[in-house]
This record gives C-alpha cells, sequence and structure tokens, in this order.
C-alpha cells in the first residue's frame, strides 16, 4: 500500500468516524455536520458523505425545534 492510499483510507475512516459523531447529539452533531459540510466543498468526497450530512444537519435541527416547542408548551400552561 502506497502513501496516497493510506492517506485515502485514512480521511475515509476520519469522515466515517464524524458522520457517525454527527448523529450522537443536537449541538454536538449540529457542529460535526457542519464541519463536513465544509469540508466537503473543499475535497471532492462522495454525493453520499454530503447526503449523510445534510440529513443528520435535518435531524438535529428538527430535535431542537421540537424541544424548544416543548419547552415553550410547558411553560405556558
Amino acid at each position: 500500500m502506497n502513501k496516497n492510499e493510506r492517506v485515502l483510507e485514512n480521511e475515509l475512516v476520519k469522515i466515517i468516524i464524524f458522520i457517525l459523531l454527527s448523529y450522537v447529539g443536537p449541538i454536538v452533531g449540529i457542529g460535526f455536520s457542519i464541519y463536513i459540510l465544509n469540508n466537503s466543498k473543499m475535497k471532492d468526497y462522495s454525493s453520499w458523505v454530503k447526503t449523510l450530512a445534510m440529513l443528520s444537519l435535518g435531524i438535529q435541527l428538527l430535535l431542537i425545534l421540537f424541544a424548544v416547542v416543548g419547552w415553550l408548551m410547558w411553560v405556558t400552561i
């Protein structure tokens, strides 16, 4: 295995770990999703990386929105 293959393999492992971490929690997940999307503009990642990062970002934003709406409903009652 030459040096370029090892670098690409390490990069792929890093991206997979970041995608998994982007589903962990709302605040942390948004940070990792934004990091992946910013890096995907600089590097030529596959389309599945961008798709999973956008999906994670959407899910985390929905979770925060539902939490805020639930908290507001609890406070106003």
